[in-house]
């Protein structure tokens, strides 16, 4: 029997999964979809603009196209393929360690070198008028 937490994990890989192959194999399917709004209000690209393209771009395997793009992309895809990794090994453990660790405080530092690499991403993307 699946506890409470297993079958949430199991939805959430399988939702990160299906997003993966709906990048990947129908990548042209999202371009008319994909509309940043801050772009769209205030004529500037967001932190995480170009994160989609640069997903697909990681995805075909044009690593330096995609850090180009948007080099946010190679660090939230890796947190989201660790992310997969640690919730099957909880599923297959028997144990909840991967939420309770999301919900911890990363603590100032962590914080605050979050927002220097969020804010030089996006000085990055309004330099390249992404």
């Amino acid at each position: 029997m699946l506890n409470n937490y297993k079958l949430k994990y199991l939805v959430i890989i399988c939702i990160m999964i299906t997003g993966y192959f709906i990048l990947y194999y129908f990548p042209a399917s999202l371009s008319e979809f994909v509309v940043c709004p801050v772009k769209r209000v205030f004529g500037i690209p967001c932190p995480s603009c170009g994160s989609t393209r640069a997903t697909i771009l990681l995805l075909k395997g044009e690593f330096m196209q995609s850090i180009h793009i948007n080099p946010l992309a190679i660090l939230s895809n890796s947190l989201f393929l660790v992310s997969i990794i640690w919730m099957m090994i909880d599923v297959f453990n028997n144990k909840e360690t991967f939420i309770p660790f999301l919900k911890k405080d990363a603590g100032w530092l962590v914080k605050v070198m979050l927002l220097v690499v969020m804010a030089a991403n996006w000085a990055w993307n309004i330099k390249k008028g992404l």
